[in-house]
Parts: C-alpha cells; sequence; structure tokens
C-alpha cells in the first residue's frame, strides 16, 4: 500500500483527514486565543482549507503574521512561494497585506511545476523514495485563481510562474524578496530554491520552510545550505512540530537575530 498516496490531499481519505484535523486545530487555537483576530483567521483558513492548501493552520497563521511583521517594519517587496500546490498559504499572505496599509506595488510570486512533485533524490528519506508516485501533489493553476478570488486577493498582485524551478527561477525578473516561503518537501529542490534566492532576500526579511521537521531532505538542504555559506549563529524558530522560519540579519554580517512574536 502506498502510504503517501493514501493520505495525500490530492484524494478523498487525505482531503478529510486535513478537514478533521483543521477543525481541532482551530478550536484549540480559538480557546486559547479567544479574540475577534483569532475569529477571524480561523474564519479564512476555513475557506482554503483543505481544497486550497495542506499547510498546517498554525504554518498559516504564521505566515499572515510574518507579512504582517514585514509590513510594519515597512519592508515594501515581494512575496515569494516555490512550491505552490493550489495556493492556499499564498492567498492568505496576500490576505494579510490587504489587512494592513500594505505596499500596493509588492508582487505575490508563485513557483510550481504543477504537473506535481519531481523524484526524491538520494538525500531524501528512504520512505520518500519508496512511497513516490508521478503526480504527487499536482497543483491547478484554476484552483490558484479560485483561492485568491474566495480571500478578495485581486489577481493583479499575483505573478504565477509554471514549471520547474531550474530554469524559471534563474530566468525570472524577480528582484528583491520580503517573504520567501519555501514549500519545495525534497532536498534538491529546497537547496535550488535557496541558492538561488537567498540573496535576494532583502535585511529583514523572512524565510519559512513548510517541511523542516516533515521531509527528511527539506532540514538537511537547509543544513548543508548554512554551512556552504558560513552562516552560523542565525536563530531559527520552530512553528509547532514541522516549519520553521528565519530572519535575514538586518547587517551584512552574521549576528543572533532575537525571537519574533507573533501577535495576533
Amino acid at each position: 500500500m502506498n502510504l503517501i498516496k493514501l493520505i495525500s490531499p490530492d484524494f478523498f481519505v487525505g482531503k478529510t483527514l486535513v478537514a478533521v484535523k483543521t477543525i481541532v486545530d482551530l478550536v484549540v487555537f480559538i480557546a486559547q486565543n479567544p479574540s475577534r483576530q483569532s475569529l477571524k483567521l480561523a474564519t479564512v483558513i476555513l475557506k482554503i482549507k483543505p481544497r486550497f492548501t495542506m499547510v498546517k493552520s498554525k504554518n498559516l497563521i504564521n505566515l499572515y503574521a510574518l507579512v504582517r511583521k514585514a509590513n510594519a517594519q515597512g519592508l515594501a517587496d515581494d512575496i515569494v512561494e516555490c512550491g505552490v500546490w493550489n495556493e492556499g498559504s499564498a492567498a492568505m499572505m496576500g490576505f494579510a497585506c490587504l489587512d494592513d496599509s500594505a505596499p500596493t506595488h509588492r508582487s505575490i510570486w508563485l513557483f510550481d511545476s504543477f504537473s506535481g512533485l519531481p523524484p526524491p533524490g538520494d538525500k531524501d528519506g528512504t520512505m520518500e523514495n519508496e512511497q513516490y508516485f508521478e503526480g504527487l501533489n499536482k497543483g491547478s493553476i484554476y484552483k490558484v485563481k479560485q483561492a485568491f478570488a474566495i480571500l478578495g486577493v485581486p489577481m493583479d498582485l499575483v505573478r504565477i510562474v509554471p514549471g520547474w524551478f531550474d530554469p524559471t527561477l534563474k530566468t525570472s525578473t524577480l528582484d528583491r524578496i520580503a517573504i520567501l516561503h519555501i514549500d519545495a518537501d525534497w532536498y534538491e529542490s529546497v537547496k535550488f530554491v535557496l541558492q538561488a534566492l537567498y540573496e535576494k532576500v532583502v535585511p529583514g526579511g523572512f524565510i519559512v520552510l513548510d517541511d523542516y521537521g516533515y521531509w527528511e531532505g527539506c532540514k538537511r538542504a537547509l543544513t548543508d545550505f548554512f554551512a556552504e555559506r558560513g552562516i552560523k549563529d542565525l536563530s531559527i524558530e520552530r512553528i509547532g512540530r514541522q516549519g520553521v522560519y528565519f530572519q535575514k540579519p538586518l547587517q551584512g554580517n552574521m549576528q543572533r537575530v532575537g525571537s519574533i512574536r507573533l501577535v495576533l
């Protein structure tokens, strides 16, 4: 039996599991954070899960909060997501822009093959290689547009770039990044995104890895990237059991960045 195929949100069982887990998580979230803002975020998440995103609710709330943080800091640069599926997570970030007086020229870039994930490699886990199937997590540009429409985010802010990361990341006109969300699963994909886009993230910008605590290759890719670049003493913040994020240092030298409290 292909376990990944069975629980993938591409299929009924996976969608059902995500839907049930979403409701439980949001009930707990509202109980722990009773406020109109919490109820608002929970309502928004229920509009996009599980049909448009498989990103955990806590991670979606974190993305929303980081965009609000970037807005508050005056980072007027672009939002980028690599690994899209049906794009509920980027729609959530676009919604955060609407919630603030964010710069109207901030673009949201979406990079995805829209053909599913590529095969995992030697630096990914055994289960990933054994359970992989062609078309895993195949997204839909039509559903991407639906997700943004449901949350009222104008499509003229969105740039959809279909194709494999190599060559699309190399040939895009993308320049400065405020938020980089990497949801690319495998070692080679995550490593390639970091190599191609890290320098374009502005000082003070945020880099988020959705699969750090889930897929072995994702964590290894970030560790290897830091080692190759000589990046040390950078504070990595956990998002539940699965995701992490960090803020690019405000100065050229690598110095520790303190914890960022997310105010909801």
